[in-house]
Order: structure tokens, then C-alpha cells, then sequence
């Protein structure tokens, strides 16, 4: 991997451990400012590890992913001021997991072992109403959550077809999308259910930013073939 890219890399990495330490010890101010800058850090760092060798549609997919993933973190900082944040938020995360989802299955083509359709397809169609149903939500927002839900769970089925073929890295496509399914739930907990716990706050950025880094690095590695 390029210097530059380490680098950036430890950056995001040390910005995103104070993000987690100030959360932990129970500072929620400044936090603030640091959450719009995340994703910017681990965009920059992706941006280093494939550019200018890898410039193409993937690079752009994987960016625009990120980007609207940043514009989710500051929509949901206005969460507490209406509601209308956090759906448009939601909104954001879900955009950038279909371009997540772009990325991981390109080059995969049609998959045709019946195993494969049934982890990749099957069980998020079937698996995504219930996790919707689990939270005191009402309709439409039944409805919202059951599409998020799709679009991470397929995320996590491309992982699993990963690992069946022997694709490398596949792990972390699988444990970043569980990660990020814990992340949602812990926030889908409050808003919904009104459930809150000591250190909620930081478990949710944590699970967060594993999740965010897991996922890219393996799209980094995928589309530069290392």
C-alpha cells in the first residue's frame, strides 16, 4: 500500500479512536465536529490506495458510497430536532449500501448454484421484514426499514457468496455488515423502543466505524487486486 495511504489511514484510525474515547468518558460536544469528517478520512485514505492507478467506475462507486454515508452521519447529528433528519439520514445510508453493493458484485456475474441464490437473495428478502418488525416502528417507516434492512443484509449475502467461491477478504465484507446491522439496531433501539444503556452512544459509533472500515478495505482490495 502507498505511504500516503497509510498514512491517511492512521489518521482516520486516530481520529475515529479520540471520536470513541470522548464518547466513552461521556463527552457528546465534541464529537459533534468530529462526525463529519469520518467518512471524509476514510474516503481520502481509499482515494490514496487506488488513485491514479485504479481510476474508474469502482473508484467512483466506492466514493460516491462514502459520500453519502458522510451525509447521513451530519443528517443524523439533527436527529433530536425532527424526525424528518433521521429518515432523510436513513435515506443517505441506504443510497450509499446499494453503491457498496455495486462494488462488491461486479465482476461476480449470474449466480447460478441454487446455495448461492438462496444466501444472496432468499434469506435477506425473508430476513429483512422481521428485523423491521422487531422495532415499535409504524408505516411507512415499517416499510423504510424493511428496505434498509434488505440493502445491508444483501450486502452481507455478497459476502457469504464471497466466501463460498474463496474470494479473499470475504470475512470482512461479512463482519462489516454485521457490524453495521449491530450499529443500526443500537440507534433503531432509542429511537423506536425508547431502550438506552450506559456507553450506548459510543457502541454505536464503534460497531460504526469497524463496520465502515471492514467494508472499504475490502472494496480497496478488490478493485486493486491485491
Amino acid at each position: 500500500m502507498k505511504k500516503s495511504a497509510r498514512v491517511a489511514g492512521v489518521i482516520f484510525f486516530a481520529i475515529a479512536l479520540t471520536d470513541v474515547i470522548l464518547l466513552t468518558a461521556g463527552n457528546e460536544t465534541i464529537p459533534v465536529y468530529i462526525k463529519p469528517i469520518l467518512m471524509l478520512s476514510l474516503l481520502a485514505a481509499a482515494l490514496l490506495a487506488l488513485l491514479p492507478e485504479h481510476r474508474g467506475k469502482l473508484t467512483t462507486l466506492l466514493a460516491f458510497g462514502l459520500l453519502f454515508h458522510n451525509a447521513g452521519d451530519i443528517l443524523l447529528l439533527f436527529d433530536k430536532r425532527s424526525f424528518l433528519f433521521f429518515a432523510l439520514g436513513l435515506g443517505c445510508f441506504f443510497i450509499g449500501h446499494i453503491f457498496y453493493l455495486c462494488v462488491l458484485r461486479s465482476g461476480m456475474g449470474k449466480t447460478k448454484k441454487a446455495g448461492e441464490n438462496i444466501v444472496q437473495f432468499v434469506l435477506p428478502i425473508v430476513c429483512a421484514p422481521l428485523i423491521a418488525m422487531s422495532f415499535r416502528a409504524v408505516l411507512p417507516m415499517t416499510i423504510a426499514l424493511t428496505v434498509y434492512a434488505l440493502s445491508l443484509l444483501l450486502v452481507m449475502g455478497t459476502g457469504v457468496v464471497w466466501a463460498m467461491r474463496r474470494k479473499p477478504f470475504a470475512w470482512r465484507v461479512i463482519i462489516g455488515a454485521l457490524l453495521f446491522i449491530i450499529s443500526d439496531a443500537l440507534i433503531g433501539i432509542l429511537v423506536f423502543d425508547g431502550i438506552t444503556f450506559p456507553l450506548r452512544h459510543a457502541a454505536v459509533i464503534a460497531t460504526y466505524l469497524a463496520a465502515e472500515w471492514l467494508l472499504v478495505s475490502a472494496m480497496v482490495r478488490t478493485i486493486s487486486g491485491r
